[in-house]
């Protein structure tokens, strides 16, 4: 049987209009007049100047455990009207004055991501987030819209923890002019406003760090937000067209109106100079598409030259290593102690 597809036509179309906002700048001031005009491109395209504010909302407490070392508080707010965001705070024993954000990727949620077991009584393995609690910061792990206990109607239940709902959002949302990253996005942005105004937390001091959806939460937050004081990403950073449009298979959660049309990863990142920003890919990722590594390394000299232009090369770091679409963190403790502490 003979196919007739659209994946030519769709590259087509990329290849002739693609990147409308483009990095073009060359100095600081350049700079500041394209972020102006990509910024708010790429909140339109995903739906962020949408979201509804709900005012004086407050963070209710629902629970709270001590392990060694730090307290786990399980919080539900309120971030638009009747959606309820829930999250993980781990305070520290010792607070050194700054604080992480750190959503979760596919395949589970707040509990897996930092390391906690399904019924949240057990610490599993030391994670990330708690690492860096039991060094003095502040954490907080939220569950993005659609996972965990946000999880839609058909894929809430037991047995059922590692999936999500972006798919069904995606098909919910885009008729309403909105996407799950936006409304995940803006999720990150009352997460921080709760953070930033705990006591031991000075709000200059707040970075963001996740693993694949957590990466990809990451760098839009960390690029539409400048209060964030560093973004690090892993198994997220790569360009659209192999990674996104040849694989269309890939979550909802990474699809958006306009999107392709609008910017592209590297873009994106340059969003975020002169700010630290840590990247980490795998050689073996095949989330970065047929074109593997060299995919990500286009879209890092596409931010590097921002860092540059910004006279911020030092703040822009890419780690490679020869695994696949995992997180091993080497390097990122020294590069969050330098720009936090």
């Amino acid at each position: 049987m003979t196919y007739y597809t659209t994946e030519e036509y769709m590259k087509l179309r990329f290849d002739r209009f693609a990147r409308r906002y483009a990095y073009d700048a060359s100095d600081k001031d350049s700079h500041e007049r394209w972020y102006e005009k990509a910024s708010a491109a790429l909140s339109s395209a995903i739906g962020l100047d949408r979201c509804i504010p709900v005012e004086g909302a407050q963070a209710q407490l629902l629970d709270e455990a001590a392990f060694d070392g730090f307290v786990r508080r399980h919080y539900v707010m309120e971030t638009e009207p009747t959606v309820f965001m829930t999250f993980y705070l781990l305070v520290p024993e010792h607070p050194n004055g700054a604080a992480m954000l750190n959503p979760h990727g596919h395949g589970g949620a707040k509990e897996a991501c930092l390391g906690f077991s399904p019924d949240e009584k057990t610490l599993e393995y030391e994670s990330f987030g708690v690492s860096l609690c039991r060094r003095g910061y502040y954490v907080a792990a939220p569950d993005a819209r659609g996972s965990g206990e946000r999880r839609e109607r058909g894929q809430q239940g037991e047995g059922k923890e590692s999936q999500n709902s972006h798919r069904e959002m995606l098909n919910a949302c885009i008729c309403l002019g909105i996407t799950p990253i936006g409304g995940m996005v803006w999720d990150l942005m009352r997460l921080f406003d709760f953070v930033g105004s705990i006591d031991d937390v000075d709000e200059r001091r707040i970075g963001c760090a996740g693993m694949s959806g957590g990466g990809e939460q990451t760098i839009y937050f960390s690029a539409l937000d400048r209060r964030v004081a560093l973004a690090i990403t892993s198994g997220y950073f790569y360009g659209f067209r192999d990674a996104l449009l040849l694989q269309p298979a890939n979550c909802g959660c990474n699809f958006a109106p306009h999107l392709y049309e609008t910017v592209d990863m590297g873009d994106i990142g340059a969003m975020i100079a002169p700010r630290p920003f840590f990247i980490e890919s795998g050689v073996n990722d095949r989330l970065a598409g047929a074109s593997g590594i060299e995919n990500v390394r286009s879209q890092f000299k596409i931010a590097e030259s921002a860092y540059e232009n910004l006279g911020a090369r030092d703040n822009i770091e890419l780690h490679v290593h020869q695994g696949g679409h995992v997180w091993v963190g080497e390097f990122m403790d020294d590069f969050i102690d330098r720009h936090l502490l």
